[in-house]
C-alpha cells in the first residue's frame, strides 16, 4: 500500500510519522513492517484529523518508529510503500 509522508514528530522516547493512505482498500501490518524501509512498530493508530468541511479523515495514519534515529530517512511529501 503507498502512503504519503505528511509529517514526522520526534519527541522524547519516540518517533512519529503521520502519512495519508493513497490506495483504496484495507491493508495489513507485515510481521515486521517497514514504511519506506524503515522499520515500523505492528501497531499503529488514526489520529484525529478533519478534512476541510469538518468531516473526520480516515485516511491519515500514525506510525511509530522502531528507531527514532531513522526518522530523518523520512520528509514530508515522499511517497513511501508500507510492506
Amino acid at each position: 500500500m503507498q502512503f504519503r509522508v505528511e509529517t514526522v514528530i520526534s519527541r522524547a522516547g519516540g518517533a512519529y510519522v503521520l502519512a495519508r493512505q493513497l490506495g483504496v482498500g484495507e491493508f495489513s501490518l507485515a510481521e515486521q513492517p517497514h514504511l519506506g524501509g524503515v522499520p515500523v512498530a505492528r501497531w499503529l493508530s488514526q489520529p484525529r484529523a478533519l478534512m476541510p468541511d469538518g468531516a473526520p479523515d480516515t485516511s491519515i495514519f500514525a506510525f511509530h518508529l522502531v528507531s527514532p534515529s531513522d526518522a530523518a530517512k523520512l520528509v514530508s511529501g515522499q511517497l513511501v510503500e508500507l510492506a
